[in-house]
């Protein structure tokens, strides 16, 4: 066979493959003597039907399944001797003929990865601020603790409900004047103010004390996933039961010692600060991530092949529905908003990062993915052995690109100029700590 590539596009080429007469009539003569033996001819006893009356009767058929096996095997020839990066099926010009004593010629495009030889790093920037725990974070976070640890109580005298307080509520609910049984319930307990439950039925309840029966009308949004209650206004026939008022523990060392292994208010803060900063550092290596795949993307700009895009955007949205039910949401068209840019992006990513890796020679072996996994035993005080087991087969090389992930941005930080927040201009600051929070992967 023969074969000549011709590039249309830095991800599309064309493909010409031409097979001799010598080996279309070998097929052929291979699929008409195994046919012969099978063949049912009226007349004629199995595999003796002469050879003219089979290309009589499955000439037609036997020239199509030929023509189809040379073609698979043509581009295949073609792929391996060109070492076509392919991602796409190929599409044929026009179905070949198989004409006597010819050559059988195709054409076929098929699209491609696009080659890259260098990935630009010179002059990589990017502009960073680092978060810090702030004082307000963590008395938010002690006030969480002193509501985690409060005490209720009945107010005296009695008052109308208000936030904070936690009451007893029965209810019954009215949709288009019948009323529903299934959304009625007896003695359930809201704190109000804490968002746990519907805003206008907390507002509609504020004020109300034991005893008291009050109507709330609540509007439900067009999309809701109830759907009695899609773009209904149902009547809430609210009884109050009992009102306790929460009673917040002052933020002293006795706090500290109920929250947890704490001797003093002190050491309670200290250890908040810590957590808040971890979680902080971590949003912060993510950012700083997709800020240094920006960079390098502005910087080296390809073209992407539009049948990767069209599989990763299947891949996303299998993702998203995965989501989606593990949490029984639905999917709204919010969802889907930048999909295509998205998935761009993240094809773009994954062949430049995979260029990097490659022409910088960022690998991982063996060796650092069982030094990953004892890290993993230590932290989860499993048995190395146990976590071994865990991580084979495919979670094992999602465990290599995890590393070769890590080895790439370290690369990447070392070529890069970050300029932290003293050197970053203070009216893109607010800008430049903003990212889609996409999460590409090496390919």
């Amino acid at each position: 066979m023969q074969s000549e590539v011709s590039e249309i596009s830095p991800v599309q080429v064309e493909v010409k493959v031409e097979v001799p007469w010598e080996r279309v009539s070998q097929d052929l003569d291979k699929s008409f003597a195994k046919l012969a033996k099978t063949a049912k001819v009226r007349g004629f006893r199995p595999g003796k039907v002469p050879r003219r009356m089979v290309e009589k009767l499955f000439g037609k058929q036997v020239k199509a399944e030929v023509a189809s096996a040379l073609i698979q095997q043509g581009l295949i020839h073609a792929v391996e001797e060109h070492e076509l990066a392919i991602c796409s099926e190929p599409n044929l010009a026009e179905e070949p003929d198989i004409t006597e004593g010819q050559p059988m010629a195709f054409t076929a495009t098929i699209e491609v990865r696009p080659k890259l030889e260098s990935i630009d790093l010179d002059g990589l920037e990017v502009k960073h601020i680092s978060p810090k725990a702030t004082d307000a974070a963590i008395d938010d976070r002690l006030e969480e603790l002193r509501k985690q640890n409060a005490d209720f109580r009945e107010p005296e005298p009695m008052r109308g409900a208000q936030d904070g307080d936690r009451i007893t509520i029965d209810f019954a609910v009215e949709v288009d004047g019948e009323v529903q049984d299934d959304l009625a319930a007896q003695d359930r307990e809201v704190q109000l103010g804490d968002d746990s439950f519907l805003d206008e039925l907390e507002t509609g309840m504020k004020g109300m004390k034991p005893g008291d029966t009050k109507k709330i009308d609540v509007p439900f949004p067009a999309e809701h996933p109830n759907e009695l209650l899609r773009g209904k206004t149902a009547i809430f026939e609210v009884t109050v039961k009992a009102l306790h008022e929460r009673l917040l523990p002052a933020a002293d060392d006795e706090l500290a010692q109920d929250a947890g292994d704490y001797e003093t208010l002190e050491e309670l803060k200290t250890a908040i600060r810590g957590e808040i900063q971890e979680r902080l550092d971590k949003r912060d290596e993510n950012e700083l991530r997709e800020k240094l795949i920006d960079a390098v993307l502005k910087k080296n700009e390809i073209e992407v092949p539009p049948a990767m895009i069209k599989e990763q955007q299947q891949r996303m949205l299998y993702e998203m529905a995965q989501f989606a039910q593990m949490f029984g949401q639905q999917m709204g068209p919010e969802m889907f908003d930048g999909l295509g840019e998205r998935a761009e992006r993240r094809v773009r990513a994954g062949l430049v990062l995979g260029a990097l890796a490659r022409l910088h020679e960022l690998t991982v072996d063996d060796e650092a993915v069982d030094a990953e996994i004892a890290s993993i035993a230590e932290k989860t005080g499993k048995h190395v052995a146990k976590v071994k087991v865990e991580y084979r087969g495919e979670r094992r090389e999602q465990l290599e690109n995890e590393l070769l992930d890590r080895k790439i941005m370290a690369f990447l930080k070392e070529k890069a100029t970050i300029l932290e927040e003293a050197d970053a201009p203070e009216e893109t600051a607010e800008a430049d700590a903003t990212t889609d929070g996409e999460e590409e992967k090496s390919e």
